[in-house]
């Protein structure tokens, strides 16, 4: 060997190289994980204090602050109109993009998208989705003292359902039917949320509404045990709901069962948990670890069992899947249903 040269050991390298690696990455991950100690998370909903869309955040905000390293506060904010486009277009437009505010809408965002691109300032798709509390059905439902609980019954007789608005379910359930299988559902709009339909129904200013299996699952008083359920928006049948139809039964031909799975393909979005697009990848990384390790948290269950919600999670990586599938709909077909829900 030629004298001042020494022989590099390629094991040696190696474990340097690994530790300078290390000592590198590890202030930025200290960084990522320092960001939320002291600070405060918001989930802002899109519906008002009564909804569903708003209880389930109120269960995460209890607990999520525990799972995420820096142990931030946990609020949650109400924005509702227009069925969940004003709360969306918030978190696309305006919401910090710094991981401290997260956001719960309404599961027909994605079929409001893709056939009312005009009314929309956001794309679901750039979303950061983080996860599914719960998995949603969503129904048509009517007290049993409607004048017609069945579609059938609706195609003879006029019924008047409650709206939040026309990219609700609320509307977009009751005017479909109506334009595809000639039911004369009366739709009033004007209703800030479940709630106050809910107290419509009791008084009998309406007949019922659409929405969550869940919303009706949880009431009390004057309507429970008093609600019909006419039809049902999933690709399976709820296990709870047995013997009502499935939206996607009543297709008459393959391209209206095509169009109908796509509206009953929302169900995932409901009851999710997402972040506004661009905020950094490893705060996105955090906020999920954290979803995941809280929803099978038993102190966690504990307390949605007390409260009555349904826990049936789905990873924010599915979600995200799901929501890019849903809206590339063929241009025809959401034509077709653009023309029978009047947009």
């Amino acid at each position: 060997m030629p004298a001042g040269k020494s022989r590099r050991n390629p094991r040696r390298s190696g474990a340097a190289l690994l530790a300078l690696a290390v000592a590198l990455a590890a202030p930025q991950i200290a960084q990522a994980d320092d960001f939320y100690a002291g600070k405060t998370i918001r989930i802002v909903t899109s519906a008002d204090a009564a909804s569903t869309y708003t209880t389930y955040p109120q269960l995460v905000a209890q607990h999520y602050g525990r799972f995420i390293p820096g142990n931030p506060n946990v609020i949650v904010q109400t924005m509702p109109g227009a069925g969940g486009i004003v709360a969306a277009n918030y978190m696309a437009s305006i919401a910090p993009r710094d991981g401290t505010m997260i956001a719960s809408v309404h599961d027909t965002l994605t079929m409001t998208q893709v056939l009312t691109p005009g009314d929309v300032k956001f794309d679901m798709s750039k979303f950061n989705w983080i996860g599914v509390v719960t998995k949603m059905t969503s129904t048509l439902s009517v007290s049993d003292r409607s004048p017609a609980t069945t579609v059938e019954g609706a195609q003879k007789t006029e019924v008047i359902l409650g709206s939040s608005g026309p990219g609700s379910i609320t509307h977009i359930l009751p005017q479909l039917l109506n334009h595809m299988y000639g039911t004369k559902y009366k739709i009033v709009g004007g209703y800030s949320g479940l709630g106050q339909m809910n107290m419509a129904i009791e008084r009998n200013e309406i007949h019922g509404r659409a929405g969550s299996l869940t919303s009706w699952q949880q009431v009390s008083g004057a309507l429970s045990g008093h609600m019909v359920h006419v039809v049902q928006v999933n690709m399976a049948r709820d296990p709870a709901l047995p013997n009502t139809p499935l939206l996607t039964d009543f297709a008459r031909n393959d391209r209206e069962k095509a169009m109908l799975e796509f509206m009953s393909s929302s169900g995932i979005v409901g009851r999710s948990l997402f972040a506004p697009p661009d905020v950094p990848k490893d705060r996105i990384e955090i906020l999920r670890k954290a979803f995941d390790t809280m929803i099978v948290d038993p102190v966690f269950l504990e307390d949605a069992k007390k409260r009555q919600h349904d826990i049936d999670p789905v990873k924010g990586e599915v979600v995200e899947a799901a929501v890019k599938k849903t809206i590339q709909l063929p241009k025809e077909d959401a034509a077709e249903l653009r023309t029978a829900l009047g947009m």
